[in-house]
C-alpha cells in the first residue's frame, strides 16, 4: 500500500490514471472470456445487442478493486463496500451467463441482503449524523430510521442503474456525472475520506468501458457491471454525507429506471392494470419510440439535463 490517509490530489489521481491504463490493457487482451448478449425481448430495438460482447464489468471491477486495495491503505469499512461490490458483479455475471436469466425474485432477494449488509456495516461505524445540504444544516437520524433507508437507498441504486443500461454508454454517462456529483459534494463537506480514491478509482475504469461501448458499441457493460456501478453510486450518497442529494444528482437515472418499477408495481400490485398505458418503459425507450430520437441523441439529452440539475443543486449547496 503506497498511500495512506489522508489523501492528496495527486494519490487520488493516481487512482483514476491508473486504473485507466489497467483496464485497457485488460479490456485488449481478456474480451475474449465475455459472453455473448441474448437480447431484450420486451426493450424497444432489444435485438441491437444481441450477439455483442457482454458482461464486460467482469473486466472492469475488478481492475478497480486491485487499484483501490493495493494502493490504498483503506479502512475496513471501505474494503467491505468493495466487496459487497464485488459479490454484485459476481452476481451479475452470473445472470448474463445463465442458460435461462434468474428471476426477478432471485435478483431482488440478493440486492436486498447486499443492501442490509451495507446498512449493517455503515451503521456499525458512522453515526446518524445526515447533512441537508441544501438547507446548509445537519440532522441526526436514529439507527431504527437510518437503517431501512440505507436499504432503501442501497436497493434502489442497484436496480434503476441496472434498468437504466439499455442504451449504448447511457448508464455508464449518467453514472460518471452522479459519482462527479457525489465527489464535488464530499470534497465541500469534507466527508468522503478513504471512499475519495474509491470513486475516482471506478470513474478510470468507467472511462475505458465509455471508450469500448461507444456506438457501434463492442462490449456490453452487463448486469456485472451495471449492478456494480449501482451500488457504487448508492454508497457514493451515503458516504457523501448527504445521501437525500441522491434525489437530485442522480435525477435522471431516478425517472428512467425509476418508470419501469413504479409501471411494474402499479399494475401487479394495485393491479391497475392501464396504469401509465400510454408511457414506454424505461423511458430511454419511449423517447426512442415516440420522439423519435437516436441512441446519440437520447444519452447526450439525458446527460444534458443530468449535468443542468447537478450544477444547480452544486450552487445551491
Amino acid at each position: 500500500m503506497l498511500f495512506s490517509t489522508p489523501f492528496g490530489g495527486a494519490a487520488n489521481g493516481l487512482a483514476l490514471i491508473l486504473s485507466f491504463f489497467l483496464a485497457a490493457v485488460v479490456a485488449r487482451f481478456s474480451a475474449r472470456i465475455l459472453p455473448s448478449d441474448r437480447g431484450r425481448e420486451l426493450a424497444f430495438d432489444g435485438d441491437k445487442s444481441r450477439g455483442k460482447l457482454t458482461s464486460a464489468g467482469v473486466l472492469f471491477v475488478p481492475v478497480f478493486a486491485f487499484v483501490s486495495l493495493v494502493l490504498y491503505k483503506l479502512s475496513t469499512e471501505v474494503r467491505l463496500y468493495i466487496l459487497a461490490i464485488l459479490v454484485e458483479m459476481t452476481a451479475g455475471f452470473l445472470d448474463d451467463n445463465a442458460g435461462k436469466p434468474w428471476s426477478e425474485l432471485k435478483k431482488g432477494l440478493l440486492d436486498l441482503a447486499v443492501a442490509v449488509f451495507v446498512g449493517v456495516i455503515y451503521l456499525a461505524h458512522n453515526s446518524g449524523g445526515v447533512h441537508l445540504a441544501l438547507w446548509h444544516t445537519q440532522i441526526s437520524i436514529p439507527p431504527i430510521l437510518m437503517f431501512p433507508l440505507i436499504v432503501l437507498l442501497m436497493w434502489a441504486g442497484i436496480n434503476i442503474t441496472n434498468i437504466t443500461d439499455g442504451v449504448d454508454g447511457l448508464s455508464a454517462t449518467l453514472g460518471m456525472l452522479v459519482l462527479m456529483g457525489f465527489l464535488a459534494v464530499g470534497t465541500k463537506l469534507q466527508t468522503l475520506g478513504d471512499m475519495q480514491p474509491v470513486i475516482l478509482s471506478f470513474a478510470g475504469v468507467l472511462l475505458v468501458y465509455l471508450w469500448h461501448n461507444a456506438p457501434p458499441s463492442r462490449h456490453l457493460m452487463g448486469d456485472a457491471g451495471s449492478r456494480a456501478l449501482g451500488l457504487l453510486i448508492a454508497l457514493a450518497a451515503l458516504k457523501s454525507g448527504a445521501p437525500f442529494l441522491f434525489i437530485p444528482l442522480a435525477l435522471v437515472f431516478i425517472m428512467d429506471g425509476g418508470s419501469s418499477l413504479m409501471k411494474l408495481s402499479g399494475r401487479r400490485y394495485l393491479k391497475l392494470k392501464n396504469f401509465m398505458h400510454s408511457v414506454l418503459t424505461p423511458l430511454h425507450d419511449h423517447v426512442r419510440r415516440v420522439f423519435k430520437w437516436s441512441d446519440a441523441q437520447t444519452v447526450l439529452r439525458f446527460a444534458l439535463v443530468q449535468v443542468l440539475i447537478t450544477l444547480a443543486t452544486l450552487i445551491l449547496i
